[in-house]
């Protein structure tokens, strides 16, 4: 993730506060490729990754006021754009390890 724990910390507590109810989506990237600047895109910008989570779950420990709803991995929009991704998606090992949206509601 381009922001560190304690600023995801800091970002779900303003949303608490502000917020009696709230849905938050957040793109999470899986810590193996914490370090790695795995897309052009993102080394060209100089961001770095500083931590990650496996699961939306991980992020209920920042912010016990929310609850984790699930999780979707961005391998099944890739389906859209190339469809050898249908069978990607279905190695279990592909799916763990890509980024996810991860859903959690207050």
């Amino acid at each position: 993730m381009y922001l560190s724990e304690d600023d995801v910390r800091d970002i779900f507590s303003i949303i608490s506060q502000r917020f009696f109810h709230a849905m938050v989506f957040m793109e999470i990237m899986n810590p193996v490729f914490i370090k790695k600047n795995v897309e052009k895109s993102i080394s060209q910008s100089g961001a770095v990754f500083t931590w990650g989570a496996q699961n939306g779950k991980e992020l209920v420990r920042l912010a016990s006021e929310f609850h984790w709803q699930g999780d979707r991995s961005l391998v099944e929009g890739m389906i859209e754009i190339a469809p050898i991704y249908k069978v990607i998606e279905k190695i279990g090992t592909i799916r763990n390890l890509s980024n996810k949206i991860a859903v959690l509601k207050k």
